[in-house]
């Protein structure tokens, strides 16, 4: 069932594309909402905009630059997701839950993974899950989730961190 939501949701064409100078506007009809993003127009044609509450955008690394999925070098792909305001980011975790703290990260272990949070530049929580050969981090930004995914060989936990925020701060502009 999720897939066809996912496949309905590509396959209908529901925005409108305007184009700015170093101005990114999306445009959702389904729920009549605007969201700016401050990115050249190049950078702005590569997102797969799919509704909106989700926008992904793959980042070249070190470039931090918006690519479409011909890009070939590394890149951490983003997705923001505009929240509701009690939307709560990190998963059940409690006393029982936490292992360890290592290096100012904090390691859990629930019945079906291991996952890491630590806090970042911004004091932010960052929550992170092995998925095999990538790291997926989940954090907030004001009223905006902020998911990530990388390869674990690229890139240490703080350093991903920062250069995903490096973007989004130079990025994010407004939602009407």
């Amino acid at each position: 069932c999720a897939m066809k939501t996912f496949l309905a949701m590509v396959l209908t064409p529901a925005l409108t594309w305007t184009s700015h100078s170093f101005a990114c506007t999306l445009y959702d009809k389904r729920n009549e909402t605007t969201y700016q993003l401050n990115l050249p127009d190049d950078q702005c044609s590569t997102i797969a905009y799919i509704d909106g509450r989700i926008i992904p955008i793959r980042l070249s690394y070190p470039q931090g630059q918006a690519v479409d999925s011909s890009w070939r070098g590394p890149k951490i792909d983003v997705r923001i997701y505009y929240a509701d305001a009690g939307y709560k980011i990190g998963p059940l975790i409690d006393n029982n839950t936490h292992l360890k703290t290592e290096n100012n990260i904090d390691i859990y272990r629930t019945p079906n993974e291991e996952f890491f949070a630590f806090n970042g530049e911004d004091g932010a929580r960052v929550f992170i899950r092995n998925r095999i050969h990538t790291w997926v981090a989940s954090r907030m930004y004001g009223g905006i989730v902020i998911n990530y995914q990388y390869l674990k060989s690229s890139l240490g936990f703080s350093e991903a961190d920062e250069f995903v925020m490096k973007f989004v701060n130079k990025t994010i502009v407004k939602r009407d």
